[in-house]
């Protein structure tokens, strides 16, 4: 049952009849489009111009409410077997374009799991329900999110809004940083008083 339900909620661009030899699973809560531009079309240009492959397939599953877990990109290899040289190659790449800590990547032959990611991420979680109308410019989260993206020194800044929450996401090279940073804003704001951070990498 369980299964079921994960497999439901996974969004695939993928052909079912579409193979692949690993996939790289990426601890980001990124939008499908922002996975596509942030990852999937710079490693695909890494991949083709070096002759390694190309990618297949993937997708991105998220949780009942509708948040985003993580983003998987599949990936079909011109040879037969892929040294772990390049395997290496392919990791840091994908963690030059900004993968974060509890990434990995699967070897469908072998199911090996080899973990991989750099940056760390917070969420900020808050109740986009309670908003006054009054001092809107203190509950505008495009200006809250920018705000912190100036804190925390991010320029990749993703969020998700529920019926009843609202989560802003940043990764960068310390949650420990980050959360010191935006500690003094978010009791300045009144809608981030009862805000929840939470670390997601």
């Amino acid at each position: 049952m369980l299964l079921q339900f994960i497999s439901n909620l996974f969004e695939s661009d993928e052909d079912d009849q579409n193979l692949y030899d690993i996939v790289i699973q990426i601890n980001d809560k990124v939008s499908p489009l922002d996975r596509r531009n942030l990852y999937m079309l710079p490693l695909n240009d890494f991949l083709t111009e070096n002759h390694y492959g190309e990618i297949s397939g993937g997708g991105i599953l998220k949780e009942e409410p509708g948040e985003i877990i993580f983003c998987d990109i599949h990936v079909k290899f011109y040879q037969e077997e892929i040294s772990k040289a390049i395997l290496n190659e392919i990791i840091n790449f994908v963690e030059i374009c900004g993968a974060p800590k509890g990434s990995k990547v699967i070897i469908e032959k072998t199911h090996q799991e080899i973990p991989f990611g750099k940056n760390e991420g917070i969420a900020i979680y808050f109740d986009g329900k309670n908003s006054p109308e009054k001092d809107q410019q203190d509950y505008d989260v495009d200006f809250v999110q920018a705000e912190i993206s100036k804190l925390t020194n991010t320029s990749q800044e993703r969020y998700w809004k529920g019926n009843a929450t609202t989560g802003l996401y940043f990764y960068g090279k310390s949650f420990d940083k980050m959360k010191d940073n935006v500690s003094h804003f978010m009791h300045t704001y009144p809608l981030y008083k009862t805000a929840r951070i939470a670390q997601i990498a």
